[in-house]
């Protein structure tokens, strides 16, 4: 006489969604973060490597480049641009990783020089203060 129907109620799927929104609030910024100090860590690898390809560059012509222009090719990625200034006496160096806006780290700025002082220039508020004389890889990181 009766008949069993079978599957969810509309309460059991309204609470479902309302459960995987909640995860879906959490696990967001926590992801997005975790990208984000990635790109800063990359940065900061491609600069600490190419500072030691400038170093290697010096040990062969005494010079860190010429005319203006550093020894080494600068790296190339869709996160920052790299830079370097190259003094006048091509005896000193400031490398420079600058966030490009496409990736979302426009914010983000770090330097390296011949010696290896390290230096964040500048950095999303919710991140720390700049400047600071270290790199800063991730929230709340202090020198």
């Amino acid at each position: 006489m009766f008949r069993h129907h079978s599957g969810f109620s509309l309460i059991e799927l309204m609470i479902t969604v309302i459960i995987a929104a909640i995860l879906a609030a959490i696990a967001l910024p926590a992801y997005r973060d975790h990208a984000l100090r990635a790109r800063v860590t990359e940065a900061l690898s491609q600069l600490s490597a190419t500072n030691l390809r400038l170093e290697q560059f010096y040990q062969d012509s005494r010079k860190f480049g010429s005319e203006k222009v550093c020894g080494v090719t600068m790296p190339a990625n869709d996160n920052f641009s790299y830079t370097c200034a190259l003094a006048t006496d091509e005896q000193s160096y400031v490398l420079t990783a600058s966030g490009l806006a496409a990736s979302g780290t426009q914010d983000f700025s770090f330097t390296i020089d011949q010696s290896g002082n390290t230096e964040t220039l500048t950095l999303p508020a919710s991140w720390g203060t700049t400047p600071a004389k270290c790199w800063i890889a991730k929230k709340g990181m202090a020198c």
